[in-house]
Parts: structure tokens; C-alpha cells; sequence
């Protein structure tokens, strides 16, 4: 496989999991074809992931050991995120299987990830590096605090996490493609700093994303009841 096979592999599958993530999001929730179109997405999404290894050891030019952590890293994050998507709804009745010994163990992986791919951006400076290594710091902290808290979980915990993932996903679906629209149809010569502008607009997207949907369907943004409502016995699932 050449490195423009890889390239165009990347980019096909890259495409698939767009068309898979707004034909879910807009079918109904909870049905059959929803179910089933998630489903597609988050293997698309892993399968985005596993594609970074061809465009990585394929490319030209002498081994950067930055480069490859920094995607090594994108592709770890991709295939957590994804993770947590399918399995908050898939045990969502059995909270310690959703965070047993894999989850304890990819949120501190991710955390670090997270800072050493910041610390290479601010450092380089790259500013792209920068603005993504929040996705690792976010979910690594998150499912750190998650796997060791204790107390009545929120009815909706399961459904903060896929929402969360999903939202999330937002970004890595949409960050690249359209720095890359706008790179091929209206600034070839585009650099790092609009290439970040891009990822930091769809990671602002993303959050007014879970904003909505939390909103929408009365989900909080905590994963354990609150004081109050442990006083009115409400249910945990």
C-alpha cells in the first residue's frame, strides 16, 4: 500500500463515519435503525482510527517522534471516545461492568497523552496539538473521576456518557474535513493556525451540541444525585 492509497482509505472511511454520524443524529432516538446506525458509526470511527497507522508509517520524510505520538494519541482518543459511546448505552443497567478495569485503565491513559501532547504543542508551537490535547485531557479526567466515585448514581448516568461521546465525536468527525475543504477549494497555502481555528470551532460546536441535547432531554451534566434528590429517594437505574 502506498501512502496515497492510505490517504484515500482514510479519507472513504473518514466519509462513511460523517454520513453514519448525521443519519443517526437525525433518526429517532431509541428505535431500531438509530440503534443500528450507531452501531456502524462507532466501528467506522475505530476503523478512522486503526487507518491513522498506514498514514503514519507510510509518509515520507525522516521518522518525527512527535508526529507519531501526536497521532497516536488522536487514535487512542478516537477509539475511547467511541467506546464509551456504544458501551454507556450497551451497560447501561450494569455501571461497574461500564467502568471496570478497562476504563480505569484508558482514562489515565489518555490524561497523560493529553499532557504530553500539550506540552509538545506549546512547546513546538503547534497550536493544532494544542487545541486537541483538551479532548484527552476532558475524557481522561472524566472517566478518572467516574471510575472511583462513590454514592447513588444519576438516573441519566449512561445517557451523560453517550452523550458525551457523541457530542465529542462531533469534533474528530468534522475538524479535519473541513480544514481540509477549505485547504483544497479556497486556501492552498493555509497554515497550523487556521487548521486550529477549525478544530477549536468544531470542538465549540460540539459543546453547544451537548448543551442542547442535554437540555433537551433533561440530562445533567453530573454523574451522581444530587443532594436534594437523594433526600426524595429518586430511582437510581
Amino acid at each position: 500500500m502506498t501512502h496515497e492509497t492510505a490517504i484515500l482509505l482514510h479519507a472513504g472511511i473518514g466519509t462513511l463515519a460523517l454520513l453514519l454520524y448525521w443519519f443517526g443524529l437525525g433518526s429517532r432516538k431509541g428505535q431500531t435503525v438509530h440503534r443500528r446506525v450507531g452501531r456502524s458509526f462507532f466501528v467506522a470511527m475505530w476503523m478512522v482510527a486503526l487507518s491513522v497507522g498506514p498514514l503514519l508509517f507510510l509518509r515520507a520524510g525522516p521518522f518525527d517522534p512527535a508526529h507519531v505520538v501526536q497521532f497516536v494519541y488522536l487514535a487512542v482518543a478516537v477509539m475511547t471516545v467511541s467506546t464509551l459511546g456504544w458501551t454507556a448505552i450497551r451497560w447501561r443497567q450494569q455501571p461497574e461492568r461500564f467502568r471496570g478495569w478497562h476504563f480505569r485503565v484508558l482514562g489515565p491513559v489518555l490524561l497523560l497523552l493529553g499532557v504530553v501532547v500539550m506540552a509538545g504543542g506549546l512547546a513546538g508551537p503547534d497550536p493544532v496539538a494544542v487545541v486537541l490535547s483538551s479532548v484527552g485531557l476532558f475524557y481522561g479526567t472524566t472517566m478518572i473521576r467516574f471510575a472511583w466515585v462513590r454514592g447513588p448514581l444519576h438516573p441519566t448516568w449512561w445517557l451523560n456518557w453517550h452523550l458525551n461521546a457523541v457530542c465529542g465525536l462531533f469534533s474528530a468527525v468534522h475538524g479535519t474535513l473541513l480544514f481540509v475543504a477549505w485547504r483544497s477549494l479556497v486556501d492552498p497555502q493555509v497554515g497550523p493556525d487556521t487548521a486550529a481555528m477549525f478544530h477549536l470551532g468544531a470542538l465549540i460546536a460540539s459543546v453547544v451540541l451537548r448543551v442542547w441535547f442535554g437540555a433537551l432531554r433533561d440530562v445533567p451534566y453530573r454523574f451522581t444525585l444530587a443532594t436534594e434528590d437523594r433526600a426524595t429517594g429518586v430511582p437510581q437505574t
